[in-house]
């Protein structure tokens, strides 16, 4: 039998080997959606409201992943896309 301090051991060692996907939309209601099924999946999930927080988080966490909303105020996804691409 499996303690339940066990299991969630097991869970904090399966996400620190999991992979990163970081999700950049400014509507909370989709970042939600996408957040649980990709969470439920077994990713490590992180998430950003604007351009300008996915390139901060993007430079702490070097995600996997990052799934972009193309039309956001202020900077949109495809200028998130050009500066990750751009950086080193």
């Amino acid at each position: 039998m499996t303690h339940p301090t066990n299991k969630a051991l097991e869970r904090t060692l399966d996400r620190a080997n999991s992979d990163v996907v970081l999700i950049v939309d400014d509507v909370p209601d989709n970042l939600a959606v996408l957040h649980d099924a990709l969470d439920e999946s077994g990713y490590t999930v992180l998430v950003a409201l604007s351009g300008k927080a996915a390139l901060q988080r993007a430079v702490q966490a070097l995600p996997d992943v990052v799934l972009l909303d193309a039309m956001m105020p202020g900077m949109d996804g495809f200028e998130v896309a050009r500066q990750l691409k751009a950086a080193p």
